[in-house]
């Protein structure tokens, strides 16, 4: 299964060290395959380890999709996609698109931001024959890049949890099984749905999976820190708030205290 293969992939390299010391980027030319112009792209080089503990590892989509140099577009016919399937078009998906660009692109209105671009992208990728597990990782690469955006990102996490659910009941094996357990419970975190969320991080804990040595092992690390870091950043925000409110509840004490202070003695000298 891809799935499996993809996410089996992901982990093995988060718990290889890589040599490489920075993400980095070669500038490279591609043809674009509507209108057969050069243009400028960026492929990637070299990358560490690291990416797999970037805020992005919540939401399971990592470096370089989460760059916006990885969005390859076309500023002639306005097409777009992301660097790993730029020329992966199909001869009636290029048709498709070569008509569609000319009615809804206008050079004049190209994107510029990096949400910009992710918003064309979804437009244009909305022209191609998808697959459902790829739109479950724009869905959830969306509900990251909108972090700062609450209402919008919990938008995307409603399009990526009918996803999840739907891999989930393929019956993925492995690694591939603990990523959507993983998911299902953070985005059920995130809707407020407490008691699904612990329901499947507790599966999360007890599947089963191989490691690199071949040994059947439980309770993958890489998730279980996922969810303990969850948890620890759930306590300290209940801790803040509670020091907040017992904050407030004694200078509201101290206050009324000493408004009461000032009575007594306003009274005593009258």
């Amino acid at each position: 299964m891809k799935l499996e293969r993809c996410a089996t992939g992901i982990l093995m390299i988060a718990l290889l060290a890589v040599s490489a010391t920075a993400t980095t980027f070669l500038s490279v030319k591609k043809t674009d395959p509507i209108s057969g112009e050069m243009v400028t792209a960026h492929d990637v080089t070299s990358y560490g380890s690291y990416i797999y503990d970037e805020p992005s590892k919540y939401d399971l989509v990592f470096w370089p999709f989460t760059d916006e140099l990885w969005i390859w577009f076309c500023p002639g016919s306005g097409y777009a996609s992301f660097g790993d399937d730029f020329d992966k078009l199909t001869d009636e998906e290029k048709a498709h698109l070569a008509l569609w660009l000319k009615e809804n692109y206008k050079p004049s209105e190209k994107p510029t931001t990096h949400k910009e671009k992710l918003a064309w992208l979804e437009r244009v990728y909305g022209q191609r024959q998808k697959e459902r597990d790829f739109w479950c990782r724009f869905h959830r690469l969306m509900a990251y890049i909108y972090t700062d955006d609450p209402q919008t990102s919990l938008v995307y996490v409603g399009k990526a949890l009918p996803l999840l659910e739907e891999q989930l009941q393929s019956g993925p094996k492995g690694v591939a099984r603990i990523q959507v357990l993983f998911l299902l419970g953070e985005y059920h975190r995130r809707v407020g749905d407490k008691q699904e969320a612990r329901r499947y991080f507790s599966q999360v804990k007890s599947a089963a999976y191989t490691d690199e040595d071949g040994t059947e092992r439980t309770g993958h690390p890489y998730f279980l820190k996922l969810i303990s870091d969850r948890n620890r950043s759930s306590h300290i925000r209940l801790g803040i708030l509670s020091g907040t409110v017992c904050a407030l509840a004694i200078i509201t004490a101290f206050f009324l205290r000493s408004r009461g202070l000032r009575r007594l003695i306003s009274g005593r000298e009258s």
